[in-house]
């Protein structure tokens, strides 16, 4: 290896290492938000008297999902260690983000370019705009994967043989019962293999074949379904907002700010931007998608047998079913989420990812199509995008460290409510899946933070701002106690009690300024916290609000005059 390619190594390295030391820092071996449910259904899973009843569980609907693949990762983490333990469930998770990456390098080996090529890759896909996976077990076991099998069945698709569209049909099975976007890998991948019996590269049969899979598996999903009815209407909005909104998720990563909407404090998401850079690789992807369907056409037959020939992949059929798998992604994810708050809801960090691997699936097969023709990016259009995404990456890892710490400082907080929501008797039960190791801040505390008398203590300080919005409670204060990046639970939080119920909810710290770069030491500022409390968590009630401060270890609740009364969603 010479110097060159060591030193391009070791930058291809720095977004992964920048992500993997994010994680291992700041992830908790705490469950957060659907970790609970996965959790209660394993406990279900467990107490089956029969192998057929465990399997008939398994594929239970979680939402508008079916995640068999993150119960099989959960039951089978418990099965080999006895307890579940999410620090290292999140590492499985996080290791997807992994294997998508060797993925997209075993295609860019295709192309037969030298590694300094594959350099902006790395830095689209490795960034923190993906916080919200990152630090939340069942979301990255669930939204990582489902990726890798997507491309891993294309790519086995477009391999020629026998046994490699049968491997590819067993990875879209899997991609199916993976998330809700799993069955368009079965249908990207029919109209692969449609397309290339119609240009006399494999038998009908197989086309056959892959259809009644297709058609099992998708009803098989379908079955005993419960559509989700409480999602706003996506009507809500007109359909020039859709149309937006399909380009911002294509776009998103030209947005470095880990929040949207009402939740970016202070800052203007530069939709616009997003906009041309989604309509760029949605043109670009289209055309050369296209170009290629048309060449093939002409050409139907005439390179089969030298592909054969050669085993190898046939990258065209990879773009092709990649680019209709995340076009059909992007249609249904407006559709079921642009109600919510319009095209700036698809900013949020859970999507993100689906922007940088279109990015890099369209830039590997600008890659390929311009070594067909002998051709390469000149060295000053590689430095520029190289540099562009290299910056708008480290960028985004900067800012997006308000997201890792509020997703840490969340999960702490929702512990605290399963403390003392959830009946003794289904903790007990849930006690012989997972054992809690982490230190948390309220510690032996949480009883004493339950008690009724809180409900009558005299006012010592109010809020600055509460609001009632759909969904959730919005509330700012200024004079708070705010964390530091090295004492992440340190801080202000929301305390609700009712009597009945209590909960504590991680307030937002500010930031001196929502896109500053300040350094590190004073990344926060001193004080200042905006909060959404979200309704979802909340049981019925009338609650009345305080603050609880911790400082090392050291707690102080402030209770305010501020009441509110809870029905339902």
């Amino acid at each position: 290896m010479n110097a060159r390619n060591l030193a391009t190594g070791l930058l291809l390295a720095v977004p992964v290492c920048i992500v993997l030391a994010t994680v291992l820092t700041y992830a908790l071996n705490l469950p957060y938000w659907d970790d609970y449910l996965v959790q209660e259904q394993l406990l279900l899973l467990k107490s089956q008297p029969s192998g057929r009843l465990k399997l008939l569980h398994l594929f239970d609907q979680h939402w508008e999902h079916r995640i068999v693949w993150t119960r099989l990762v959960f039951a089978g983490w418990y099965k080999l260690n006895g307890v579940l333990n999410y620090y290292g469930l999140t590492l499985v998770g996080v290791s997807g983000l992994v294997a998508l990456l060797g993925l997209l390098i075993r295609v860019f080996r295709q192309t037969g370019l030298s590694l300094f090529y594959l350099l902006p890759v790395p830095f689209w896909l490795f960034t923190l705009q993906s916080h919200e996976n990152l630090l939340w077990a069942m979301a990255s076991i669930q939204n990582f994967w489902v990726l890798v099998f997507a491309l891993s069945s294309f790519y086995m698709l477009a391999r020629p043989g026998a046994w490699s569209r049968l491997l590819a049909l067993a990875l879209a099975v899997l991609a199916t019962y993976t998330s809700g976007n799993g069955s368009l890998v079965l249908l990207a991948g029919l109209a692969v293999l449609i397309w290339q019996a119609f240009t006399h590269r494999v038998r009908l049969v197989w086309v056959g074949g892959w259809l009644a899979v297709t058609a099992l598996s998708i009803a098989g999903y379908f079955y005993h379904y419960n559509r989700i009815t409480f999602f706003p209407s996506p009507f809500r909005y007109p359909f020039t907002d859709w149309v937006k909104a399909f380009f911002v998720f294509f776009g998103a990563f030209a947005d470095p700010y880990p929040y949207s909407g009402a939740a970016a404090y202070g800052y203007e998401n530069p939709l616009g931007l997003t906009l041309i850079l989604g309509a760029i690789l949605v043109g670009v992807g289209g055309y050369m998608t296209w170009t290629d369907v048309w060449k093939q056409y002409q050409d139907r037959g005439v390179q089969t047998d030298k592909i054969a020939l050669n085993n190898r992949v046939n990258l065209p059929d990879f773009f092709l079913a990649t680019l209709l798998f995340l076009l059909v992604t992007a249609a249904i994810t407006v559709y079921s989420r642009v109600g919510f708050a319009g095209p700036g809801y698809l900013l949020q960090g859970r999507y993100k990812v689906y922007s940088a691997l279109t990015l890099a699936v369209v830039y590997l097969y600008t890659q390929f199509r311009l070594g067909q023709v002998q051709k390469t990016l000149s060295p000053w259009v590689l430095g520029v995008v190289a540099s562009l995404s290299i910056g708008q990456s480290l960028f985004s890892d900067y800012l997006c460290l308000e997201g890792i710490v509020n997703q840490h400082r969340r999960t702490t907080a929702e512990y605290f409510n399963y403390l003392l929501n959830t009946p003794e008797k289904q903790q007990r039960a849930l006690s012989t899946l997972f054992i809690p190791t982490e230190e948390t801040f309220f510690g032996g505390q949480t009883r004493q933070l339950a008690v009724q008398s809180w409900l009558n203590a005299p006012a010592s300080t109010k809020l600055d701002r509460f609001s009632s919005q759909t969904f959730m409670y919005w509330i700012e204060k200024s004079n708070t106690v705010n964390p530091t990046l090295k004492q992440p639970t340190d801080g202000t939080y929301v305390y609700m009690s009712s009597g009945t119920h209590t909960y504590l909810f991680a307030a937002r710290p500010l930031r001196p300024a929502p896109a500053a770069l300040v350094g590190f030491d004073g990344y926060f500022r001193p004080e200042g916290i905006r909060a959404q409390v979200l309704q979802e968590h909340l049981k019925p009630g009338t609650y009345r609000i305080g603050l609880l401060t911790n400082r090392a270890g050291q707690l102080h609740l402030s209770m305010t005059p501020q009441t509110v009364t809870f029905t339902s969603l």
